[in-house]
């Protein structure tokens, strides 16, 4: 196989930062296990005060190769929800984007407004952005509660989240959002699901929902990538979150903050510690296929973990190269963006040797 002069350096910069990740810091704290709580405050422990905790993995839960066991992480399987139809008459609406600038993570165009009744489904609620066939998309169930106003707002990703911008070498270099791993899409923020009040570290929990976001093949094909397929089973392809309290303040978003796996963000089965830090700190393995394919299945992204067909599992994620989505199912309103990791980085680095179930054959 003959590689080029710019592989062959990212290569080296990949290897270069392998051998700095394998030193851990003395005096780190080791993750109690699993319980239903977190063990550490964001607004203490981020990393503006203590970056050395979120450089060592033995303090977050590390569960892609995890198999489902009832006896030893039934939390898994806590908790799932139904889909509804689509009301009569609701579609899409298109979403002005606005110029982010260089990093204006906050700089989102007039919101568009989608009225939920109770008992009322909130699929069909999303966007098109503008930018050719790019879109996202909810898909869930019922509205429980008093009508709920939905409110989705799109930016363009900044110039700080391109490629060209990326770090191979630093997951935090303080300077921008995105650590070794730019957008594909642009951005999209949704308020008005919640069913709690707002935690402490900014997120809001909701019912759970399918999002699916569809992105433009240029802009994937812009970060000079290894195909999608080879992204997805790799873990390298996801559909984002904005994690925006990992520098202790969830109020504003700096340089400090990072986008990581969108179900990294969910408030129900997941284990004490999720890696909130790291694009690849999720459970379990995307499921390859579309997610129409995913709730009329009865596979998850957990080996030995199974749903009814029609559910939807709050941490479940996926993608299909075919149709250029990505997927996931959440419990939280945020912002939400495709997310790619350059390939040559990430296979170095030790994510082509993860265990990944292909849930069908591709032909």
């Amino acid at each position: 196989m003959n590689i080029s002069p710019l592989k062959f350096a990212i290569i080296a910069l990949a290897l270069a930062s392998i051998a700095q990740a394998a030193f851990i810091p003395p005096g780190q704290l080791i993750a109690p296990g699993l319980n239903s709580d977190a063990d550490f405050d964001w607004g203490v422990t981020n990393v503006k005060n203590n970056v050395a905790y979120f450089n060592n993995n033995s303090n977050f839960f590390n569960g892609r190769e995890v198999v489902f066991d009832e006896n030893e992480n039934a939390f898994l399987n806590a908790k799932k929800g139904g889909l509804t139809s689509k009301p009569t008459g609701r579609e899409r609406k298109a979403a002005a984007l606005v110029n982010a600038g260089f990093n204006n993570y906050s700089n989102f165009g007039a919101a568009r407004s989608f009225s939920v009744g109770r008992n009322t489904s909130f699929t069909g609620v999303g966007v098109d952005t503008g930018n050719a066939n790019e879109k996202f998309e909810i898909f869930g169930g019922d509205n429980q509660d008093s009508e709920k106003t939905i409110t989705i707002q799109v930016r363009e990703k900044s110039e700080s989240e391109k490629f060209g911008h990326h770090s191979y070498a630093n997951h935090h270099s303080g300077n921008t959002v995105i650590g070794h791993s730019p957008l594909v899409s642009n951005v999209m923020r949704v308020h008005g699901m919640g069913i709690q009040a707002t935690s402490s570290d900014g997120r809001t929990k909701t019912n759970p929902f399918a999002l699916e976001a569809t992105y433009n093949q240029a802009d994937f094909d812009n970060t000079y990538s290894l195909s999608e397929l080879e992204e997805l089973i790799n873990g390298c392809l996801f559909l984002g979150w904005l994690n925006t309290a990992i520098d202790g303040n969830p109020n504003d978003i700096t340089g400090d903050d990072r986008w990581v796996h969108a179900v990294q963000g969910n408030f129900d089965n997941m284990p004490t510690n999720p890696n909130r830090h790291d694009e690849h700190g999720v459970i379990g393995n995307a499921y390859i296929g579309t997610l129409q394919e995913y709730i009329d299945g009865t596979a998850t992204s957990i080996p030995g973990l199974t749903k009814l067909a029609g559910e939807i599992r709050p941490g479940d994620h996926g993608g299909d190269p075919d149709s250029n989505t990505v997927w996931a199912i959440v419990d939280h309103n945020s912002d939400f963006a495709v997310v790619p990791e350059t390939s040559t980085y990430a296979l170095f680095a030790g994510v082509f040797a993860l265990a990944t179930v292909l849930l069908r054959r591709r032909k």
